[in-house]
Parts: structure tokens; C-alpha cells; sequence
């Protein structure tokens, strides 16, 4: 638990009043309800990060860099706490210097492929897609949510799930992606912000990468985000959904600086502050975490829901999100959903035995 005078030094940190902080506290239960409402109505934009797709077998990206550097350039030195783009220019950069590029396009490719038609999603997946949103939208180059969608929404008839890639400039089809997120949408699409597997060549990895999509975002000397114009289709299609809808995050670090930064200039625009406007489903391991974590996404606009991830027994352990699948499940029993049989209700009462 963070000291009185860690909680000043933060709300000071945020502009928030030290009372503000105070009433920031163990509301998570208040915050779940919110969200459920919010699911129940169906005008969510589930936006999904590399976290939701580590349940089925894909790399995060500190994992990505770490193998792309072990399979490519296993003699490049990456410089200490560097920032993952950064590094994954580096590793980029020698790879084309060494007239290997082939290899790094063909590296993605070959990772975030599907497994298998049958095995390239879980069970988690197909709850998440069933909650209730107007649309799916996500970083990941894989087509997990895909494939769930059509395992989800198939029953009695087959269900087929397209990725739409917003690298793959053909603007007309986000478009009608865009137009069709709706209550009654039938998810036959999948936005890709980044990119998606089968090009390769266009995916958003590296520090290079994202200035190509985003451009420089600028911000003073105070580090107050400036507004710019949205001169890239990037900034103009998630500016769109950061204003149109709200968005709840799963499997998102919430870190994204490019991602970030244009939800505050969002936020500028429409004078919001702090209005609480989306949701992220974060995890957290102690209370001081979990704390530190409300503040800042709450200073940004978003409601955190948080499950809780034990601390490894060992140094090199792997954190269990376990929980993340428990509460994913929670909120499909509030909002009446079930798929198929067994009902969730059965399959939630199975993940709280394990």
C-alpha cells in the first residue's frame, strides 16, 4: 500500500487533489457495475491488446523483441531499459544492412499466423466476443478474435470473421467498417490497427514504423499535448473511435505512446478533463500498483477494472493472468450471455475451481 505522503506526491504528480485520490480507492466493484451497464446497452468498442492473445500461444511484445533479436541478430547488444520500438529498429536496421529483410517480414508472418483452424483461440476468447460490443478493434497482428468470432457466432450456421487491415491502404474498407458498428452488428469484421499477419511488410513494430502511421506527436515545453491537425489515417480513424464510442481495453498495457497521446488530444478537444469516458481491464499485484494505475488512467479519461495477478514464486516465474479470464467470464454471467452449452454460468463456476 502506498504511504499518505507516495499518495500526495502522485495526485500532485496528476493535478488531482489529495481528497480526489482518496475517493479513488476500492471502488472496483462500482466500476464493474458501470461497465456491465455500459456491455448491456451494446455500444462498447472492445479494443483488444497482445495480453488477450497470449492465452493463445502469441507472444507479448517484450517477448516478440526478445526472439526476433535470438533468431535474427543474436550478436546485436540492445541497449539497456530501451524502449521496445527502439529496439526493434535496431534489430530491423541490421537485418537490412546485413540484405536479410526477407527474413524479418517472413519472422512475423510465421509467428502470428493461425496454429491451426481448430486450435488458433480459446474458450476466453469466445466469451470475450460474445459480451456485447458494437465492434472489434485491436493491435495484434494475429486473427485470434477471428476465429473466436466464428466459433462464437456460428452455432447452427457458419459464421465468417475478416480481418480489415488499417496498414493495407484501402481506406473504403474502414470505412464501412466504421459505418457498421452499431447495437445489432453482426462482427463480421475485425479492425487492425497495426496490422495483420499476411502483411507483414506493413506492420507497425518499430519506432520507425509508427512515425510512418502517426507522425511525430508534438507536445510543448510543459509536455502538455499540443492538437495537430489529423493529417494521417491513423490519427483520424482512432481519433474517430476515441470520440464516437467508448472503448473497453483488454489485454492493452495502456502504454502506447502514439495511442496515448491522441487520447489526450481527444480529450483537449472536447474539453472532457477527466470524465470518465472508457474502461481498461488492468491487472494488478499490489495495492500500490493498483492505486498508481487508477489515478493515472482515470487522469486520462479511462475507468479502470482491475483483477488481481499474485506475485511469481519465483524471480523468473510467469505472472498468472488467470484472473483475467475469471472476470471476463464474471461479466458474461451479469450480462446474460451464454454460448452453447455448456452456459458460461457452468464455465465460470469451473474457472473459480481451478
Amino acid at each position: 500500500m502506498a504511504s499518505n505522503k507516495e499518495k500526495k506526491d502522485i495526485a500532485q504528480e496528476l493535478q488531482y487533489s489529495e481528497s480526489d485520490y482518496f475517493t479513488m480507492t476500492d471502488q472496483n466493484e462500482a466500476a464493474k457495475h458501470q461497465l456491465v451497464s455500459l456491455l448491456k446497452e451494446k455500444k462498447a468498442i472492445l479494443m483488444v491488446g497482445a495480453g488477450s492473445s497470449k492465452f493463445a500461444g502469441f507472444p507479448l511484445w517484450d517477448e516478440l523483441i526478445r526472439k526476433l533479436r535470438n533468431d535474427l541478430t543474436p550478436d546485436l547488444q540492445l541497449p539497456a531499459n530501451a524502449d521496445l520500438t527502439v529496439c526493434a529498429d535496431l534489430i530491423k536496421d541490421q537485418v537490412e544492412r546485413e540484405g536479410r529483410i526477407r527474413e524479418y517480414y517472413k519472422f512475423l508472418e510465421r509467428t502470428f499466423q493461425p496454429k491451426s483452424k481448430r486450435n488458433n483461440h480459446t474458450e476466453f476468447h469466445c466469451v470475450l466476443v460474445k459480451l456485447g460490443f458494437s465492434g472489434i478493434v485491436t493491435t495484434n497482428y494475429d486473427i485470434v478474435l477471428e476465429t473466436a468470432v466464428g466459433e462464437a457466432f456460428s452455432q447452427d450456421r457458419y459464421w465468417r470473421c475478416d480481418p480489415i487491415d488499417l496498414c493495407l491502404l484501402k481506406p473504403y474498407r474502414v470505412f464501412d467498417f466504421l459505418r457498421s458498428l452499431s447495437p445489432s452488428t453482426d462482427h463480421r469484421w475485425v479492425l487492425h490497427l497495426h496490422g495483420c499477419f499476411g502483411n507483414s511488410e506493413r506492420i507497425i513494430l518499430t519506432r520507425n514504423d509508427y512515425l510512418r502511421a502517426y507522425g511525430e506527436l508534438g507536445a510543448n515545453e510543459k509536455n502538455e499535448v499540443l492538437n495537430r491537425i489529423l493529417d494521417t489515417i491513423h490519427r483520424k480513424v482512432i481519433w474517430a473511435l476515441l470520440a464516437m464510442h467508448s472503448l473497453v481495453f483488454v489485454g492493452f498495457s495502456m502504454k502506447d505512446e502514439f495511442f496515448m497521446r491522441i487520447l489526450k488530444v481527444v480529450q483537449k478537444d472536447f474539453e472532457l478533463d477527466s470524465e470518465p469516458v472508457h474502461f481498461a481491464i488492468m491487472d494488478y499485484t499490489s495495492d500500490e500498483d493498483r492505486e498508481k494505475t487508477s489515478l493515472i488512467l482515470r487522469h486520462k479519461g479511462v475507468l479502470p477494472v482491475f483483477y488481481h495477478v499474485p506475485e511469481p514464486r519465483s524471480p523468473n516465474g510467469i505472472p498468472d493472468h488467470s484472473g483475467l479470464e475469471r472476470l471476463v467470464f464474471e461479466l458474461a454471467d451479469s450480462v446474460g450471455i451464454s454460448i452453447g452449452s455448456p452456459t458460461i454460468v457452468s464455465l465460470t463456476r469451473k474457472m473459480l475451481e481451478r
